[in-house]
């Protein structure tokens, strides 16, 4: 072989090789990063905390429940007004239509998980959800919020708050 045609076929494995590893590749982590927290009360918002979200090592499918193992991705989340001091894993919504395992259900959000156009991470006490900036969710039949970000909160104590990824 002429040196050409060695230089050709080494062009030829790398891009294969480049195709490869590119299929590999994971999606896109849209959880990661600083949150501002602001609580709403009476139209007035304030901010009254900053979470920090990082991907973390994925859950060990031997020491979680069973309807657990379609997703295994999670994350940590730290508390600024806590002090950095507790780290409390969060996981996605489960959403599993072969099991029967839909956390987006109980809120009518199924259909817009579908679309793309909703994502939740569940932290126990908590849940924070990713939509369209601009977007009036409903909660249930009755209850609505508007997000002005498109990151919102429901904490058991708080209710629902407004966050705002930095």
């Amino acid at each position: 072989m002429d040196r050409t045609k060695i230089f050709f076929f080494f062009l030829i494995l790398i891009g294969l090789s480049d195709l490869c590893s590119a299929q590999e590749k994971t999606e896109k982590d849209i959880w990661s990063g600083t949150y501002l927290v602001n609580e709403i009360n009476n139209g007035v918002s304030g901010t009254v905390d900053t979470l920090l979200i990082a991907r973390i090592e994925n859950a060990d499918p031997k020491k979680i429940p069973a309807k657990e193992e379609s997703d295994l991705i999670r994350w940590s989340m730290t508390s600024k007004r806590d002090g950095d001091k507790d780290k409390i894993k969060v996981k996605r919504f489960l959403f599993d239509v072969e099991n029967d395992y839909n956390g987006y259900e109980e809120f009518g959000w199924t259909n817009l998980h579908k679309e793309g156009k909703m994502n939740c991470i569940d932290g126990g006490h908590f849940f924070i959800c990713q939509t369209q900036p601009g977007t009036t969710v409903t909660f249930g039949k009755d209850e609505t919020y508007f997000t002005k970000t498109g990151v919102f909160g429901i904490w058991l104590h708080y209710g629902v708050v407004e966050l705002k990824k930095e």
